[in-house]
């Protein structure tokens, strides 16, 4: 399996691959290649929509019946060189870092860009050989070389000694894997620029096996999703991001102090002042500060497992690891990869895709404050996913929706249809947003006859075929339910790192099963449409069930509410308990409340103009102590609700 992978171009349609593997590195000369529609006979694909297609080499992007062009070349070389292979890559050498400079100012993105103050130590621990070792400035030569518990510290007259000593190191160890924290967006882009200043920007691009560096500058993502600064070669892995993408909430701090406190149990070290105070009154502590800043680094990733974790992604997705921060980047390697083993070749993106308008998001249920006597919880999963395969969801399955703007709000679902005036009429929108107007009935006879699956904001789909987005949860599903049971076993024989690995696998796949929703809301995704449509049709769909989930469980009687000796009946008609709790799923809270309060004190009264009459026998049986309990007193009267 692959490590790491990068392409160049050469001419035409051909380029040069840079490929890191468990058997070294190799250079490929590779010819890009895409698919496009032809007639039956010559044949050799299908699209997800039934399309023939044929391999070819010679293509224009502008042309429109041109399939799977649009995907960066490396990756698509990555897909099509393993498919659906996945098995992670073993032999990587992960170095942690951590560097420290005097203090400037702000950390601007100019700021960096000019690096104008002195990189004062660069502490790192290799991981294959467990080595530590610190470059610290020593402009004095007041230091010499020596070992702290096991860590070499090395020291150097110039900063320049200390940058070019740094590069060599790096280049003699040959990272695949580079972690440190916040280090995208400071230390590794602050660490070239300053080499670039200071030994010139030839040595700095030696960071690179293939001497190449990409620098990013005035990138309008600075900050945000892309990296600033791209040693080609070598995959930069910041665990702060990994910790915001694999973590599934906000922390109260972000800050490496409080995040290693609260997952490792281990923080910074404590000093007064600055750092640069630090620097020339204790030295020893400013050792011990840069390499504490690393030993967290380490102590998070032995606990928390993103790195493995990264790998899996990412060979899952056939992209660089570095790269694993954009779930769709995954989500549409993982099922391209998929769709081509089976000789279906993925739909080109949207054209020109726009920015998508709002749409509901997720349910937000907001309880009262206040003290009840029952509560109950209930956690419905795999939500989203669920959804997508029950009503079949996909842009090939998609056939219109009904366009009622004063209605969207999750009240155009099949059953919501048979309730509206069969002569109403209604705006519907096919998938080329061509609207026709038609009557309740007809578009209820249409559904039927057809058999479509109608989600909660009115969208369609055919069920005569399964979509692409169905088959794949499908398919996760499935690869889940066996890495977890693989896991329990190799847990309960006592292999504790079989158990491990199948733990990560499986956690693996409950990512890419919730992620994907999060996928189709994007224009670009291959496999979602140019509008909200899929997206909307999911969080509705999921608001609904919500809703009427919640309505069930909190509105109806249980059976363990009426006991042996309450006799109910209706108009002279002793009810049945199945009956009575039949007839309480249509209450309100209130009406099931006041039910349950009639219960204990019989006696007449009316629900939802329904007279009842609750009779109580004297109960003979006794509690825990051995007391029989006291039947609440009946009100005299007719109560009604």
């Amino acid at each position: 399996m692959y490590k790491k992978c990068y392409s160049t171009r050469l001419k035409n349609n051909k380029f040069k691959i840079h490929l890191w593997d468990e058997g070294g590195y190799d250079e490929i000369e590779w010819t890009n290649h895409a698919y496009k529609e032809c007639k039956e006979d010559k044949s050799t694909h299908r699209g997800i929509n039934g399309e023939h297609l044929l391999k070819t080499n010679q293509w224009y992007k502008t042309d429109p019946n041109l399939h799977f062009h649009d995907i960066p070349p490396y990756q698509k070389f990555l897909i099509e060189k393993y498919g659906i292979d996945d098995t992670p890559s073993t032999g990587h050498r992960e170095l942690f870092f951590d560097i420290e400079c005097e203090i400037g100012g702000a950390l601007t993105e100019e700021y960096i860009e000019s690096a104008p103050m002195p990189i004062t130590s660069i502490a790192y621990w290799d991981k294959t050989p467990d080595k530590w070792v610190i470059l610290i400035l020593d402009r004095k030569n007041e230091l010499s070389y020596k070992e702290l518990d096991g860590k070499e510290v090395i020291p150097v007259r110039t900063e320049r000694d200390l940058l070019l000593k740094f590069i060599e190191n790096f280049r003699n160890i040959n990272p695949d894997i580079l972690v440190g924290y916040n280090s995208d967006y400071f230390d590794i882009p602050y660490m070239y620029y300053r080499m670039c200043n200071v030994v010139g920007k030839e040595y700095a691009n030696y960071l690179s096996p293939i001497n190449k560096v990409n620098a990013k500058k005035n990138n309008q993502y600075f900050f945000k999703q892309n990296q600033f600064v791209d040693i080609v070669g070598v995959e930069s892995l910041d665990y702060i991001r990994l910790h915001k993408k694999y973590a599934w909430k906000d922390e109260p701090s972000w800050k490496l102090d409080a995040v290693g406190l609260k997952y490792a149990n281990l923080g910074k070290v404590e000093y007064e002042g600055n750092l640069d105070q630090l620097f020339s009154t204790d030295i020893d502590k400013f050792i011990e500060y840069n390499f504490r800043d690393v030993e967290i680094l380490q102590k998070l990733d032995e606990k928390l497992q993103y790195i493995a974790l990264t790998k899996n992604l990412a060979h899952k997705g056939k992209h660089n690891y570095s790269e694993v921060y954009a779930n769709s980047k995954t989500q549409d390697g993982a099922i391209s990869a998929y769709l081509l083993s089976q000789n279906i070749v993925p739909p080109p993106k949207e054209q020109n895709p726009q920015k998508k308008d709002t749409y509901a998001g997720g349910y937000l249920f907001c309880p009262k404050a206040g003290l009840y006597k029952y509560m109950f919880d209930e956690d419905l999963t795999s939500l989203y996913p669920s959804i997508i395969m029950s009503i079949n969801i996909g842009k090939e399955t998609f056939i219109g929706r009904i366009v009622d703007e004063d209605d969207r709000n999750n009240r155009l679902g099949l059953n919501d249809l048979k309730s509206k005036d069969p002569k109403e009429e209604l705006l519907v929108e096919n998938g080329k947003q061509q609207r026709t107007v038609v009557t309740t009935s007809k578009l209820i006879e249409i559904i039927e006859s057809q058999n479509l699956a109608v989600a909660a904001n009115g969208s369609m789909f055919r069920t005569d075929k399964e979509s692409v987005l169905s088959t794949i949860l499908k398919k996760w599903f499935e690869e889940r339910v066996i890495y977890k049971d693989r896991m329990k076993k190799a847990y309960m024989s006592g292999d504790k790192e079989l158990g491990e690995y199948n733990y990560l696998m499986q956690y693996t796949m409950k990512i890419l099963l919730n992620s994907l929703y999060g996928a189709t809301a994007l224009p670009s995704f291959r496999y979602g449409m140019n509008y909200q449509c899929l997206s909307e049709a999911i969080t509705l769909s999921g608001h609904r069930i919500i809703q009427e989930s919640a309505l069930h469980n909190t509105m109806a009687l249980k059976k363990q509410s009426i006991r042996k000796n309450q006799h109910i009946s209706a108009a002279g008609i002793y009810l049945h308990k199945d009956e009575i709790i039949l007839r309480s799923e249509s209450w309100t809270e209130a009406q099931t409340n006041f039910f349950k309060k009639m219960l204990r004190q019989g006696g007449e009264f009316k629900v939802a103009g329904i007279k009842y009459r609750v009779e109580l026998d004297e109960r003979n049986d006794v509690d825990s102590k051995g007391e029989r309990p006291k039947t609440v007193p009946k009100i005299p009267g007719e109560r009604t609700f």
